[in-house]
Protein backbone atom coordinates (compact mmCIF):
# COMPACT_ATOMS: atom_id res chain seq x y z
CA UNK A 1 0.00 0.00 0.00
CA UNK A 2 1.00 3.89 -1.05
CA UNK A 3 1.56 6.19 1.41
CA UNK A 4 -1.89 7.96 0.36
CA UNK A 5 -3.63 5.01 -0.54
CA UNK A 6 -6.47 3.79 1.89
CA UNK A 7 -6.65 0.54 2.99
CA UNK A 8 -10.44 -0.59 3.53
CA UNK A 9 -10.67 -3.46 6.25
CA UNK A 10 -13.84 -5.53 6.29
CA UNK A 11 -14.69 -6.98 9.80
CA UNK A 12 -17.01 -10.35 9.42
CA UNK A 13 -17.10 -13.06 11.39
CA UNK A 14 -17.78 -15.46 8.49
CA UNK A 15 -15.05 -15.37 5.78
CA UNK A 16 -14.05 -18.12 2.98
CA UNK A 17 -13.51 -21.19 3.86
CA UNK A 18 -17.15 -20.89 6.08
CA UNK A 19 -19.98 -21.81 4.67
CA UNK A 20 -21.94 -19.54 6.38
CA UNK A 21 -23.66 -17.61 3.71
CA UNK A 22 -22.92 -14.33 5.10
CA UNK A 23 -19.43 -15.57 4.78
CA UNK A 24 -19.97 -16.64 0.84
CA UNK A 25 -21.27 -12.93 0.78
CA UNK A 26 -18.19 -11.43 2.38
CA UNK A 27 -16.00 -13.35 0.00
CA UNK A 28 -17.40 -12.44 -3.15
CA UNK A 29 -17.15 -9.05 -1.91
CA UNK A 30 -13.71 -8.73 -0.73
CA UNK A 31 -12.37 -10.17 -3.58
CA UNK A 32 -14.53 -7.90 -5.93
CA UNK A 33 -13.18 -4.86 -4.41
CA UNK A 34 -9.59 -5.83 -4.56
CA UNK A 35 -10.56 -6.63 -8.45
CA UNK A 36 -11.74 -3.34 -8.88
CA UNK A 37 -8.40 -1.65 -7.65
CA UNK A 38 -9.38 -1.78 -3.72
CA UNK A 39 -6.82 -2.47 -0.75
CA UNK A 40 -8.82 -4.75 0.60
CA UNK A 41 -7.49 -6.52 4.33
CA UNK A 42 -10.47 -8.75 6.06
CA UNK A 43 -10.52 -9.05 9.86
CA UNK A 44 -12.23 -12.67 10.79
CA UNK A 45 -12.47 -15.40 13.05
CA UNK A 46 -12.19 -19.15 12.28
CA UNK A 47 -14.79 -20.95 10.61
CA UNK A 48 -17.30 -22.12 13.18
CA UNK A 49 -20.81 -22.40 11.12
CA UNK A 50 -22.16 -25.37 11.84
CA UNK A 51 -22.16 -26.61 7.93
CA UNK A 52 -18.92 -26.17 8.05
CA UNK A 53 -15.77 -28.68 8.30
CA UNK A 54 -14.35 -26.10 11.16
CA UNK A 55 -11.13 -26.49 10.08
CA UNK A 56 -8.10 -24.32 11.46
CA UNK A 57 -7.11 -21.46 9.29
CA UNK A 58 -3.48 -19.93 9.66
CA UNK A 59 -3.33 -16.23 11.11
CA UNK A 60 -2.70 -14.82 8.60
CA UNK A 61 -3.05 -15.71 5.04
CA UNK A 62 -4.21 -14.44 1.52
CA UNK A 63 -7.74 -15.31 -0.47
CA UNK A 64 -7.29 -14.10 -3.93
CA UNK A 65 -4.79 -11.26 -3.37
CA UNK A 66 -6.69 -10.21 -0.43
CA UNK A 67 -4.76 -10.19 3.06
CA UNK A 68 -7.27 -12.26 5.71
CA UNK A 69 -6.29 -11.62 9.12
CA UNK A 70 -7.89 -13.81 11.98
CA UNK A 71 -8.21 -13.71 15.09
CA UNK A 72 -6.12 -15.62 18.12
CA UNK A 73 -9.22 -16.89 20.82
CA UNK A 74 -11.29 -20.06 20.52
CA UNK A 75 -14.40 -20.07 18.66
CA UNK A 76 -16.63 -23.06 19.06
CA UNK A 77 -18.96 -24.37 16.31
CA UNK A 78 -22.64 -22.78 16.37
CA UNK A 79 -24.34 -25.30 17.10
CA UNK A 80 -26.45 -23.31 20.00
CA UNK A 81 -27.67 -20.28 20.92
CA UNK A 82 -25.06 -20.50 23.89
CA UNK A 83 -22.40 -21.65 21.78
CA UNK A 84 -23.07 -17.94 19.29
CA UNK A 85 -23.16 -15.74 22.00
CA UNK A 86 -20.06 -17.24 22.84
CA UNK A 87 -18.61 -16.58 19.70
CA UNK A 88 -19.91 -13.07 19.34
CA UNK A 89 -18.70 -11.99 22.57
CA UNK A 90 -15.01 -13.02 22.08
CA UNK A 91 -14.84 -12.27 18.68
CA UNK A 92 -16.55 -8.79 19.13
CA UNK A 93 -13.80 -8.50 22.20
CA UNK A 94 -10.95 -9.15 20.65
CA UNK A 95 -11.76 -7.09 17.17
CA UNK A 96 -12.44 -4.27 19.62
CA UNK A 97 -8.82 -4.90 20.85
CA UNK A 98 -6.97 -5.37 18.12
CA UNK A 99 -8.69 -1.96 15.71
CA UNK A 100 -8.08 -0.13 19.09
CA UNK A 101 -3.92 -1.32 19.93
CA UNK A 102 -3.36 -1.95 15.82
CA UNK A 103 -0.75 0.87 13.95
CA UNK A 104 -1.24 2.03 10.54
CA UNK A 105 1.73 1.81 7.93
CA UNK A 106 2.79 4.93 6.40
CA UNK A 107 0.46 7.80 6.24
CA UNK A 108 -2.62 6.10 4.03
CA UNK A 109 -6.07 6.39 5.60
CA UNK A 110 -8.04 3.55 6.88
CA UNK A 111 -11.62 2.94 6.45
CA UNK A 112 -13.41 -0.22 8.32
CA UNK A 113 -16.13 -1.66 6.32
CA UNK A 114 -18.46 -3.46 9.45
CA UNK A 115 -20.93 -6.26 9.54
CA UNK A 116 -24.44 -6.05 11.95
CA UNK A 117 -22.93 -9.49 12.76
CA UNK A 118 -21.89 -10.13 15.72
CA UNK A 119 -24.58 -7.89 17.34
CA UNK A 120 -22.57 -6.44 19.06
CA UNK A 121 -19.51 -5.22 16.78
CA UNK A 122 -20.88 -1.98 15.27
CA UNK A 123 -21.07 -0.11 18.58
CA UNK A 124 -17.53 -1.59 19.39
CA UNK A 125 -16.69 -0.50 16.04
CA UNK A 126 -18.37 3.32 16.88
CA UNK A 127 -16.16 3.91 19.51
CA UNK A 128 -12.79 2.63 18.38
CA UNK A 129 -13.38 5.04 14.97
CA UNK A 130 -14.35 8.18 17.48
CA UNK A 131 -10.91 7.41 19.12
CA UNK A 132 -8.69 7.00 16.00
CA UNK A 133 -10.73 8.83 13.73
CA UNK A 134 -11.71 6.47 11.08
CA UNK A 135 -14.39 6.37 8.35
CA UNK A 136 -16.77 2.97 8.68
CA UNK A 137 -19.37 1.78 6.23
CA UNK A 138 -22.19 -0.17 8.34
CA UNK A 139 -23.78 -3.16 6.11
CA UNK A 140 -27.11 -3.91 7.92
CA UNK A 141 -27.80 -7.63 7.53
CA UNK A 142 -29.84 -7.73 10.58
CA UNK A 143 -30.99 -5.20 12.43
CA UNK A 144 -30.35 -4.78 16.19
CA UNK A 145 -31.89 -5.25 18.90
CA UNK A 146 -35.40 -5.59 17.37
CA UNK A 147 -34.16 -9.15 15.78
CA UNK A 148 -33.78 -10.69 19.60
CA UNK A 149 -36.87 -8.71 20.20
CA UNK A 150 -39.57 -10.39 17.85
CA UNK A 151 -38.35 -13.92 19.03
CA UNK A 152 -38.80 -13.01 22.78
CA UNK A 153 -35.72 -12.90 24.11
CA UNK A 154 -35.59 -9.46 24.94
CA UNK A 155 -38.57 -6.87 26.28
CA UNK A 156 -39.37 -4.61 23.64
CA UNK A 157 -38.88 -0.99 25.63
CA UNK A 158 -37.21 -2.98 28.36
CA UNK A 159 -33.24 -1.65 29.86
CA UNK A 160 -31.48 -3.77 27.66
CA UNK A 161 -33.46 -3.11 23.99
CA UNK A 162 -33.05 0.75 25.38
CA UNK A 163 -29.23 0.66 26.25
CA UNK A 164 -28.93 -1.45 22.75
CA UNK A 165 -30.54 0.59 20.91
CA UNK A 166 -28.96 4.11 22.26
CA UNK A 167 -25.65 2.64 21.32
CA UNK A 168 -26.60 1.28 18.15
CA UNK A 169 -28.47 4.67 16.82
CA UNK A 170 -24.71 6.43 17.61
CA UNK A 171 -23.38 3.86 15.38
CA UNK A 172 -25.75 4.88 12.81
CA UNK A 173 -25.67 8.41 13.03
CA UNK A 174 -21.38 8.18 12.95
CA UNK A 175 -21.23 5.74 10.32
CA UNK A 176 -20.20 7.45 6.37
CA UNK A 177 -22.41 5.39 4.60
CA UNK A 178 -25.22 2.18 5.95
CA UNK A 179 -26.35 0.08 3.28
CA UNK A 180 -29.92 -1.38 3.66
CA UNK A 181 -30.98 -4.70 2.05
CA UNK A 182 -34.28 -3.48 0.76
CA UNK A 183 -36.30 0.15 0.92
CA UNK A 184 -38.56 -1.76 3.85
CA UNK A 185 -35.15 -2.21 5.92
CA UNK A 186 -33.97 1.32 5.13
CA UNK A 187 -37.49 2.92 6.58
CA UNK A 188 -36.87 1.16 9.34
CA UNK A 189 -33.30 1.76 9.89
CA UNK A 190 -34.41 5.58 9.35
CA UNK A 191 -36.97 5.34 11.80
CA UNK A 192 -34.81 3.63 14.40
CA UNK A 193 -32.32 6.27 14.35
CA UNK A 194 -34.36 8.79 14.94
CA UNK A 195 -35.85 12.17 13.60
CA UNK A 196 -32.43 13.94 13.76
CA UNK A 197 -30.72 11.01 11.06
CA UNK A 198 -30.22 11.75 7.68
CA UNK A 199 -31.92 9.37 5.53
CA UNK A 200 -29.88 10.18 2.60
CA UNK A 201 -27.06 8.23 4.42
CA UNK A 202 -28.44 5.04 3.72
CA UNK A 203 -28.38 3.26 0.32
CA UNK A 204 -30.02 0.04 -0.85
CA UNK A 205 -27.42 -2.70 -2.11
CA UNK A 206 -28.74 -6.38 -2.51
CA UNK A 207 -27.45 -9.11 -1.52
CA UNK A 208 -26.57 -11.39 -4.61
CA UNK A 209 -25.82 -14.88 -6.55
CA UNK A 210 -23.19 -15.69 -8.66
CA UNK A 211 -24.76 -15.90 -11.96
CA UNK A 212 -22.37 -18.60 -13.55
CA UNK A 213 -22.61 -20.84 -10.30
CA UNK A 214 -26.23 -20.78 -10.39
CA UNK A 215 -27.84 -21.88 -13.64
CA UNK A 216 -31.12 -23.39 -14.04
CA UNK A 217 -31.19 -27.03 -14.82
CA UNK A 218 -33.90 -29.21 -15.41
CA UNK A 219 -34.47 -31.90 -13.15
CA UNK A 220 -34.56 -35.12 -15.83
CA UNK A 221 -30.64 -33.44 -16.21
CA UNK A 222 -29.99 -32.74 -12.70
CA UNK A 223 -28.69 -35.83 -11.00
CA UNK A 224 -29.70 -34.61 -7.55
CA UNK A 225 -33.11 -34.90 -8.92
CA UNK A 226 -32.36 -38.15 -9.88
CA UNK A 227 -30.44 -39.44 -6.94
CA UNK A 228 -33.39 -38.11 -4.59
CA UNK A 229 -36.44 -39.42 -6.35
CA UNK A 230 -37.66 -35.62 -7.35
CA UNK A 231 -37.90 -36.28 -11.03
CA UNK A 232 -41.28 -37.30 -11.26
CA UNK A 233 -43.23 -35.53 -8.41
CA UNK A 234 -43.86 -31.87 -8.15
CA UNK A 235 -41.27 -30.95 -5.64
CA UNK A 236 -41.02 -27.81 -3.03
CA UNK A 237 -37.57 -27.01 -2.14
CA UNK A 238 -36.30 -25.27 0.85
CA UNK A 239 -32.46 -25.27 1.51
CA UNK A 240 -30.89 -23.16 4.12
CA UNK A 241 -30.87 -22.37 7.61
CA UNK A 242 -33.42 -23.95 9.75
CA UNK A 243 -33.51 -20.95 12.31
CA UNK A 244 -36.26 -19.67 14.68
CA UNK A 245 -37.08 -16.75 12.59
CA UNK A 246 -37.70 -19.05 9.42
CA UNK A 247 -41.17 -19.89 9.29
CA UNK A 248 -40.78 -23.94 7.98
CA UNK A 249 -43.60 -24.75 10.59
CA UNK A 250 -46.17 -23.28 7.67
CA UNK A 251 -44.15 -25.53 4.94
CA UNK A 252 -44.79 -28.79 6.50
CA UNK A 253 -48.16 -28.37 7.85
CA UNK A 254 -49.08 -27.85 4.05
CA UNK A 255 -47.04 -30.55 3.34
CA UNK A 256 -49.38 -33.08 5.40
CA UNK A 257 -52.27 -31.85 2.62
CA UNK A 258 -49.93 -33.62 0.34
CA UNK A 259 -49.78 -36.76 1.92
CA UNK A 260 -51.45 -39.02 -0.68
CA UNK A 261 -50.38 -37.02 -3.60
CA UNK A 262 -47.37 -37.09 -5.89
CA UNK A 263 -46.31 -34.35 -4.30
CA UNK A 264 -42.93 -33.85 -2.38
CA UNK A 265 -41.38 -31.25 -0.02
CA UNK A 266 -37.49 -31.61 0.40
CA UNK A 267 -35.89 -29.15 3.25
CA UNK A 268 -31.87 -29.27 3.25
CA UNK A 269 -30.25 -27.62 5.75
CA UNK A 270 -29.21 -27.03 9.39
CA UNK A 271 -29.91 -24.90 12.27
CA UNK A 272 -31.58 -23.87 16.06
CA UNK A 273 -35.10 -25.14 15.22
CA UNK A 274 -34.05 -28.15 13.05
CA UNK A 275 -35.51 -30.53 15.88
CA UNK A 276 -38.95 -28.89 16.32
CA UNK A 277 -39.61 -29.44 12.32
CA UNK A 278 -38.52 -33.19 12.44
CA UNK A 279 -40.58 -33.54 15.27
CA UNK A 280 -43.59 -31.93 13.96
CA UNK A 281 -43.05 -33.84 10.63
CA UNK A 282 -43.10 -36.90 12.89
CA UNK A 283 -46.05 -36.18 14.52
CA UNK A 284 -48.08 -35.64 11.19
CA UNK A 285 -46.51 -38.74 9.53
CA UNK A 286 -44.79 -37.21 6.66
CA UNK A 287 -41.12 -37.79 7.24
CA UNK A 288 -39.12 -39.61 4.76
CA UNK A 289 -42.22 -39.66 2.60
CA UNK A 290 -44.13 -36.40 1.96
CA UNK A 291 -41.31 -34.44 3.71
CA UNK A 292 -37.71 -35.52 2.95
CA UNK A 293 -34.86 -33.95 4.98
CA UNK A 294 -31.29 -33.87 4.25
CA UNK A 295 -28.11 -31.84 6.02
CA UNK A 296 -26.36 -29.72 4.04
CA UNK A 297 -24.75 -30.02 0.89
CA UNK A 298 -21.04 -30.06 -0.05
CA UNK A 299 -20.56 -26.92 -1.55
CA UNK A 300 -19.56 -28.00 -5.48
CA UNK A 301 -23.32 -29.84 -5.32
CA UNK A 302 -25.14 -26.46 -4.79
CA UNK A 303 -25.87 -26.03 -8.38
CA UNK A 304 -27.41 -28.96 -8.67
CA UNK A 305 -29.36 -29.55 -4.96
CA UNK A 306 -30.51 -25.31 -5.48
CA UNK A 307 -32.06 -26.71 -8.82
CA UNK A 308 -33.39 -29.78 -8.09
CA UNK A 309 -37.00 -28.32 -7.26
CA UNK A 310 -40.02 -27.12 -9.05
CA UNK A 311 -40.32 -24.19 -6.58
CA UNK A 312 -38.11 -22.67 -4.00
CA UNK A 313 -39.47 -21.56 -0.96
CA UNK A 314 -38.31 -18.38 0.83
CA UNK A 315 -39.70 -17.94 4.31
CA UNK A 316 -39.45 -15.52 7.22
CA UNK A 317 -40.92 -15.20 10.59
CA UNK A 318 -44.02 -12.97 11.38
CA UNK A 319 -42.50 -9.46 12.70
CA UNK A 320 -39.45 -9.58 10.45
CA UNK A 321 -40.05 -7.04 7.73
CA UNK A 322 -37.56 -4.86 7.75
CA UNK A 323 -35.11 -6.74 10.35
CA UNK A 324 -33.57 -9.06 7.27
CA UNK A 325 -33.79 -9.85 3.73
CA UNK A 326 -33.58 -13.86 3.28
CA UNK A 327 -30.34 -14.08 1.10
CA UNK A 328 -32.38 -17.47 0.10
CA UNK A 329 -33.86 -15.17 -2.50
CA UNK A 330 -31.61 -14.66 -5.03
CA UNK A 331 -30.19 -17.90 -5.06
CA UNK A 332 -34.13 -19.18 -5.87
CA UNK A 333 -34.31 -16.65 -8.21
CA UNK A 334 -31.17 -17.40 -9.72
CA UNK A 335 -32.25 -21.02 -10.09
CA UNK A 336 -34.92 -19.92 -12.45
CA UNK A 337 -37.99 -21.88 -10.09
CA UNK A 338 -41.02 -19.69 -9.03
CA UNK A 339 -40.35 -18.58 -5.58
CA UNK A 340 -42.67 -19.79 -2.94
CA UNK A 341 -42.67 -16.91 -0.47
CA UNK A 342 -43.84 -16.72 3.13
CA UNK A 343 -43.65 -13.49 4.02
CA UNK A 344 -45.62 -10.19 4.88
CA UNK A 345 -47.28 -8.68 1.70
CA UNK A 346 -45.64 -5.57 1.93
CA UNK A 347 -41.94 -6.34 3.23
CA UNK A 348 -38.77 -6.56 0.87
CA UNK A 349 -39.41 -10.34 -0.24
CA UNK A 350 -42.84 -10.42 -1.33
CA UNK A 351 -42.02 -6.89 -3.35
CA UNK A 352 -39.35 -8.30 -5.56
CA UNK A 353 -41.39 -11.23 -5.99
CA UNK A 354 -44.98 -9.15 -7.03
CA UNK A 355 -41.82 -6.71 -8.90
CA UNK A 356 -40.94 -9.39 -11.35
CA UNK A 357 -44.14 -11.56 -11.46
CA UNK A 358 -41.51 -14.41 -9.88
CA UNK A 359 -43.88 -16.58 -7.84
CA UNK A 360 -46.62 -16.16 -5.16
CA UNK A 361 -46.12 -15.19 -1.34
CA UNK A 362 -48.85 -15.91 1.03
CA UNK A 363 -48.61 -14.32 4.84
CA UNK A 364 -47.23 -16.17 7.58
CA UNK A 365 -49.35 -19.60 9.41
CA UNK A 366 -51.70 -19.67 6.08
CA UNK A 367 -51.55 -23.05 5.24
CA UNK A 368 -54.08 -22.96 3.10
CA UNK A 369 -52.67 -20.47 0.65
CA UNK A 370 -49.95 -22.98 0.50
CA UNK A 371 -51.91 -25.40 -0.48
CA UNK A 372 -53.77 -23.46 -2.90
CA UNK A 373 -50.21 -21.93 -4.44
CA UNK A 374 -48.91 -25.02 -4.76
CA UNK A 375 -52.27 -27.04 -6.17
CA UNK A 376 -51.97 -23.59 -8.66
CA UNK A 377 -48.43 -24.18 -10.11
CA UNK A 378 -49.12 -28.15 -10.50
CA UNK A 379 -51.78 -28.00 -12.55
CA UNK A 380 -50.67 -24.90 -14.61
CA UNK A 381 -47.12 -25.93 -15.92
CA UNK A 382 -47.00 -23.09 -18.26
CA UNK A 383 -47.62 -20.34 -14.92
CA UNK A 384 -45.05 -21.92 -13.53
CA UNK A 385 -42.32 -22.00 -16.59
CA UNK A 386 -43.16 -18.19 -17.30
CA UNK A 387 -43.02 -17.46 -13.41
CA UNK A 388 -39.76 -18.99 -13.08
CA UNK A 389 -38.37 -17.24 -16.45
CA UNK A 390 -39.36 -13.98 -15.18
CA UNK A 391 -36.89 -15.11 -11.60
CA UNK A 392 -34.08 -15.84 -13.77
CA UNK A 393 -34.20 -12.77 -15.79
CA UNK A 394 -34.61 -10.57 -13.14
CA UNK A 395 -31.66 -11.55 -11.09
CA UNK A 396 -29.62 -11.26 -14.23
CA UNK A 397 -30.66 -7.57 -14.39
CA UNK A 398 -30.69 -6.32 -11.45
CA UNK A 399 -29.24 -9.39 -8.14
CA UNK A 400 -25.85 -10.45 -9.54
CA UNK A 401 -22.50 -10.54 -8.07
CA UNK A 402 -21.18 -8.47 -10.26
CA UNK A 403 -23.49 -5.92 -10.06
CA UNK A 404 -23.79 -6.06 -5.85
CA UNK A 405 -20.33 -5.25 -6.08
CA UNK A 406 -20.11 -2.51 -8.42
CA UNK A 407 -22.28 -0.60 -5.93
CA UNK A 408 -20.39 -0.72 -3.37
CA UNK A 409 -17.03 0.00 -5.06
CA UNK A 410 -19.21 3.02 -6.31
CA UNK A 411 -20.30 3.71 -3.28
CA UNK A 412 -16.75 3.54 -1.30
CA UNK A 413 -15.24 5.69 -3.71
CA UNK A 414 -17.72 7.99 -5.01
CA UNK A 415 -19.84 8.11 -1.62
CA UNK A 416 -23.18 7.39 -3.46
CA UNK A 417 -25.19 4.56 -5.74
CA UNK A 418 -27.84 6.18 -7.77
CA UNK A 419 -31.13 5.55 -6.82
CA UNK A 420 -32.12 4.26 -10.24
CA UNK A 421 -29.70 1.72 -10.50
CA UNK A 422 -31.07 0.27 -6.70
CA UNK A 423 -34.59 1.15 -6.98
CA UNK A 424 -36.55 -2.01 -7.64
CA UNK A 425 -39.94 -1.29 -9.38
CA UNK A 426 -43.39 -1.55 -8.14
CA UNK A 427 -44.63 -3.41 -11.43
CA UNK A 428 -42.24 -6.29 -13.51
CA UNK A 429 -40.67 -4.38 -16.45
CA UNK A 430 -42.58 -4.76 -20.03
Amino acid sequence: MSSTETEYVLITEYFHPDTASTGQLMTDLAVGLEERGLDMTVYTGQPNYHSGKNEKQPRTSTHQNVLVKRIRAPQIRQTSILRRLFNWFVFTGWMFATLLLTQVDGEGERELIVLSNPPMLPPAVWIVCKLRDWDYTYIVYDLYPDQPVELGYLTKGGVIDRIWTWFNVKAFHSAKHIVALGPVMRDRITQSAGSDFDPEKVTIIHNWEDKDFINPIPKDENWFSKEHNLVDPFTVLYSGNIGEFHDLETVVNAASEFADRDVRFLIIGEGDNKENILHLADKLDIRGGTVQFLPYQPWDDLPYSLTSGDVSVVTVKEGFEGVCVSSKLYSAMAAGMPVLGITQPDDDEARIIDAFDAGIHVPQGDVKGVVDAIQTWNEDPALREDQGTNARQAFEQRFTKDKSVDRYYRLLTKGNVTEQAMRVPTEAPP
